[in-house]
């Protein structure tokens, strides 16, 4: 995918865009949607007489037919829209970020026993990248095996450090803070790192590691 392709489906996105917008300029003119007010008499006024469309066989459409049929085609459009953005979105990344150099840095938690997490800051190679607040409902997200993209950058083949900050709620309700640092080795592929949160049941109190994948 090169720039021309990527710049052609922006402008397509951008077109159904502005019909969706024009949908929603429909909608504040109060036309069938219930609202109180000029507009909704002005909407039972024409629902009262309809509106001859000239076709062959002499039917006729009231004008709230004609704009609930355009508000089902815009719905359309809209889903459109979702759908190329999504594609958008990972041909922008497949351009920002090539296969070579793409790193991936993610967060995981595999159980919350001992620790709630509610920040946490990164720092590559010395400088501070990337930093995230956790929801709850996040953290049960994850809880239930998923992870947390924190960062997409591209890293250059060669030697590498990472140090991630965790920050939280500890055993018996206590502010908790861990730093945890790892160097590694970028290869010629893309890679992960992982920011891993555990607990050690033994001694009942959380753990912390940064693992390369």
């Amino acid at each position: 995918m090169n720039s021309d392709d990527f710049f052609r489906l922006s402008l397509s996105l951008f077109f159904l865009m502005t019909l969706a917008l024009a949908q929603a300029s429909i909608a504040d003119t109060g036309i069938g949607d219930g609202q109180t007010g000029a507009g909704q008499n002005w909407a039972a006024t024409i629902d009262a007489q309809p509106v001859d469309l000239g076709g062959e066989d002499g039917k006729t459409l009231s004008a709230s037919e004609e704009v609930r049929k355009i508000s089902k085609y815009v719905q359309a459009l809209k889903s459109d829209v979702i759908e190329l953005n999504h594609d958008l979105r990972l041909m922008e990344e497949q351009l920002l970020f090539p296969s070579s150099t793409k790193y991936t840095i993610f967060v995981s938690l595999s159980s919350g026993q001992f620790f709630t997490l509610e920040s946490v800051k990164l720092k590559l190679d010395g400088k501070l990248v990337a930093t995230h607040l956790y929801s709850e409902k996040q953290r049960q997200a994850m809880l239930r095996g998923g992870v947390h993209r924190m960062y997409v950058t591209n890293l250059n083949k060669g030697a590498h450090s990472a140090t991630a900050f965790f920050t939280g709620i500890g055993p018996s309700g206590r502010d908790y803070k861990r730093a945890v640092n790892i160097e590694f080795e970028k290869e010629a592929v893309g890679k992960y790192l992982e920011l891993a949160i555990g607990d050690d049941a033994e001694k009942q109190e959380p753990v912390f590691a940064i693992k390369q994948w």
